[in-house]
């Protein structure tokens, strides 16, 4: 906010401290505001006895500096969501047709704070010299809001804004302290900040996933290995009740810095750390923010909390049984240790839905289980891009609702564009419905976000191949290949290509593995059948059948997966028998069965042109209801009670 008299006010239950540059709800933590949006806010409040124009408001808060004409529409807005508001609702900020707004609640100001208004507009041409450079602005913004800042450097300042459709990696920030505490802050800040940076701009920021790999690495090698144009790089270091962060943005393209900052702030400040650091990479790269980004509830502020939170993210990059078991019980300890934590109830609905498809869990248990986690994470936050994207695969998945499940994950992408699942979930569908093209424009999109990602480059090549783009697929997969030769779904394709080159002793070891990787899923066992017929080894695939069969009697088995190996040995009336038992249990792999190259030889059999009928793939008809759900799988049910809000 521009130098003048500091006051305090009151209204409602709210304090308003411009000294300090807080917004307070009765005595809990400051609202978290953009520093534009909290100096609209001072100035409507000081200015309060008259309506204030838009083009008063303008060149107040952004004296000297051209911004887009709705700029002040976003900033307005995030004071009404702040607030709890809507557009129409006057109990704080009215909007006056044709003229601007006025704040109309009863103020009252504290410490005896002079009754004249203090006229943001009045700034001095020093300070409005100072404000007209791109750069220059961001660092008055950084050190109003941290308050606390030990040193500050501004290096080049950006020639001309970002293109929109840029990309940007932000790398895990580098720990100075051995501490596992300080590590987890560490990857914590870069994770903060894609979510931020990503939900409120329209640049394209690579995923976690990807950058993390990054971290000890030279910036520009990472920026050019993730074709990233911009690059986020930064330490950590922590210090009895203080840390210290220093940050830098670079023009990866120009081999320069755009932007540096070193602060030193208290431990407990985390979240406007954040909040600020995502501020001053937008600020510096001359971007309107498309929103005002909504901080989701477990950013750090309990840090032990989101320890766990980050572990169990770290669990889900790579999709297994065992893997997911591990994501399960990290969120449970989080929501243990902050029960607000919508991301974390958005986890575990990302690792029940997953469980389905890489570890066996019975759909009827694990998709039940999955909704009611989203439905936790909507009730805490409603615009929570990942909880929207579960819940488009759940609707894919398991409701076979192909129209709910399109709305769905769009809009998790118009939350937030740089989210990969959900584009990758998008293409998912688009691909399995038959919508071959758009699929491969999601496809691209998820693999252009998250390029490091194992199962985004094997799922990005399948779309891509189905789509016609056979040498695309082939390159991206030969990536996943490179980047995770010990992932177990990268091993399967690994030992089918060794095996049709004629390599087939160490295609099979590949196979076997991968089986073992992912606790014996049937799918890599089904894998497996196939490897061991072409290498000839019947009586192996038949052991390994007989072997499935005995297991789906004592417990569940994906009848797809077992329709697949007795298909594959020749059983095509036991293989129509077990994908009707599929339809009844909603196997999550029927939605496949349009597009699998497996069923072509059934497609013929009047059955089976049956059962793709009632799969209903071009939505023309009312839907089947969901079965009774299945009796609890107890090594996929993290506390029931927890996950569906019982007492």
């Amino acid at each position: 906010m521009p130098p003048g008299t500091a006051r305090r006010y009151r209204f409602a239950t709210y304090r308003l401290d411009t000294r300090s540059r807080e917004l307070r709800e009765g005595g809990g933590a400051p609202v978290p505001l953009t520093a534009k949006a909290f100096d609209t806010l001072a100035y409507l409040i000081e200015h309060r006895d008259h309506v204030v124009s838009r083009d008063e408001l303008l060149g107040a808060v952004w004296a000297g500096r051209v911004v887009e004409e709705n700029t002040l529409t976003q900033a307005i807005a995030a004071l009404r969501r702040a607030f709890g508001t809507q557009g129409g609702e006057h109990r704080f900020i009215v909007t006056v047709p044709g003229r601007g707004y006025q704040f109309v609640a009863d103020v009252q100001e504290d410490d005896g704070a002079p009754t004249t208004p203090h006229v943001l507009a009045a700034v001095p041409p020093e300070a409005k010299r100072i404000r007209r450079p791109m750069l220059a602005a961001v660092a008055l913004v950084l050190l109003v809001a941290i308050g606390a800042v030990a040193a500050w450097r501004m290096r080049t300042p950006a020639v001309e804004p970002a293109r929109a459709d840029a990309t940007l990696a932000v790398l895990p920030f580098r720990s100075l302290s051995p501490d596992a505490q300080d590590e987890m802050l560490s990857l914590g800040l870069a994770d903060a900040l894609i979510t931020r940076i990503g939900s409120s701009t329209s640049l394209q920021v690579r995923s976690l996933a990807s950058s993390r790999r990054f971290g000890d690495a030279d910036p520009l090698d990472a920026g050019r290995r993730l074709s990233a144009r911009y690059v986020v790089e930064g330490t950590t270091q922590r210090g009895g009740d203080r840390i210290r962060v220093s940050a830098r943005l670079i023009d990866v393209q120009k081999d320069r810095t755009l932007w540096s900052g070193t602060f030193d702030e208290r431990s407990g400040n985390v979240f406007m750390l954040q909040d600020t650091l995502a501020a001053a990479m937008t600020d510096a790269l001359a971007l309107t923010r498309t929103d005002v980004a909504v901080r989701s509830p477990c950013d750090g502020e309990n840090a032990v909390a989101y320890r766990e939170y980050l572990s169990g993210r770290y669990q889900l990059d790579r999709p297994s049984g065992p893997r997911m078991r591990q994501a399960l019980t990290a969120f449970a300890r989080t929501i243990d240790l902050d029960p607000t934590c919508a991301r974390a109830y958005a986890g575990m609905a990302y690792a029940y839905r997953a469980s389905v498809m890489t570890g066996d869990a019975d759909p009827r248990v694990a998709f039940p289980l999955a909704q009611a986690a989203i439905a936790r994470a909507l009730a805490i936050d409603p615009r929570l891009a990942e909880a929207y994207s579960s819940q488009g695969f759940v609707q894919f998945w398991y409701d076979w609702d192909w129209q709910a499940a399109e709305a769905s994950l769009k809009h998790a992408i118009e939350l937030n564009p740089s989210l990969a699942e959900a584009h990758l979930a998008y293409a998912h569908l688009l691909s399995n419905i038959g919508r071959l093209p758009e699929a491969a424009v999601q496809a691209r999109q998820a693999y252009a976000l998250n390029p490091l990602s194992p199962l985004v480059c094997m799922l990005a090549s399948s779309f891509l191949e189905e789509a016609g783009h056979a040498e695309e697929a082939q390159r991206i997969r030969a990536t996943a290949l490179d980047i995770e030769p010990d992932y177990w779904v990268t091993m399967i394709a690994r030992g089918r290509m060794r095996i049709g080159s004629g390599d087939r002793a160490g295609g099979l070891a590949q196979i076997r593995r991968a089986a073992q990787l992912c606790g014996d899923c049937s799918f890599a066992l089904a894998g497996l059948v196939n490897g061991e017929l072409d290498a000839g080894n019947r009586a192996a695939a038949e052991r390994i059948r007989d072997a499935l069969d005995a297991r789906a009697r004592t417990g569940y088995v994906p009848a797809s997966n077992l329709a697949l190996v007795h298909n594959a040995l020749g059983d095509a009336e036991g293989a129509l028998a077990l994908l009707e038992r599929g339809y009844r249990e909603r196997d999550a792999r029927m939605t496949f069965i349009r597009v699998d190259p497996a069923w072509d030889n059934l497609r013929k059999d009047p059955r089976f042109a049956a059962l793709m009928a009632r799969m209903n793939f071009a939505g023309t008809r009312a839907l089947d209801p969901p079965p009774t759900p299945a009796p609890d799988q107890k090594e996929y049910v993290i506390d029931n009670a927890k996950v569906r809000g019982a007492p």
